[in-house]
């Protein structure tokens, strides 16, 4: 991720804006997940998404961190809108349902897709649905973890939307690839206390101000 900017005289303050696209099959968590990140809120009934943008902004340490998260179809309808969020989007967190072995298939030619058009770029793969216990079409998290970590030098983590596991995380280690070390989960608990307990999703932009390898 570059897109960083000196805002104030004299250095004092930083903002720095990054863009993310979250991809993966259908019905994997990816709006889920992303409500969970914002709001600290979980809908168990499914909507399928074309595409839509969500804004986070934090402030840690002097910088004002601005994410810009785009939630995208899970399905292969829409080409070209899958590939304008490859190219301009700076980071990526691709994920896939843990009891669902044709959605890690998926996050496979997601990350080819990516890494033919972008090369070297930040990616999280995410493994979904941790709270459900399923031998069948399961992904076995250590085959995954090491596919994710050794063979594409991404980030893991093993994760629950609907019950709040390592949500913050998936975003911490996607900061921590974009040499943004700073602790995210400080900056999101504030914000989370300061937020309206109703919130309206109607605009386009969803604006929310929010102050290893291997996460599970």
């Amino acid at each position: 991720m570059s897109r960083q900017r000196i805002c104030s005289e004299g250095g004092a303050e930083k903002e720095v804006h990054y863009r993310i696209a979250v991809l993966g099959a259908a019905e994997v968590g990816k709006s889920s997940i992303i409500s969970q990140f914002l709001y600290d809120r979980f809908n168990s009934e499914y909507k399928e998404t074309v595409e839509e943008l969500y804004r986070g902004q934090y402030n840690i340490d002097g910088i004002r961190l601005t994410l810009d998260i785009l939630d995208t179809a899970g399905h292969h309808e829409f080409p070209a809108m899958r590939k304008l969020a490859i190219s301009s989007s700076d980071a990526f967190i691709l994920v896939y349902s843990m009891t669902d072995s044709n959605s890690f298939d998926e996050v496979k030619k997601l990350r080819e897709d990516i890494i033919a058009q972008r090369e070297k770029v930040p990616i999280v793969i995410v493994g979904n649905k941790s709270d459900i216990s399923s031998n069948v079409s399961s992904v076995d998290k250590e085959t995954a973890a090491s596919i994710a970590c050794v063979d594409w030098e991404s980030g893991f983590v093993q994760a629950s939307a609907k019950d709040n596991t390592n949500i913050v995380g998936i975003f911490q280690e996607l900061l921590r690839l974009s040499d943004f070390p700073q602790p995210l989960s400080p900056a999101v608990r504030r914000r989370r206390m300061s937020m309206p307990t109703t919130s309206s999703s109607s605009n386009s932009i969803h604006k929310h101000s929010r102050n290893s390898c291997v996460i599970s």
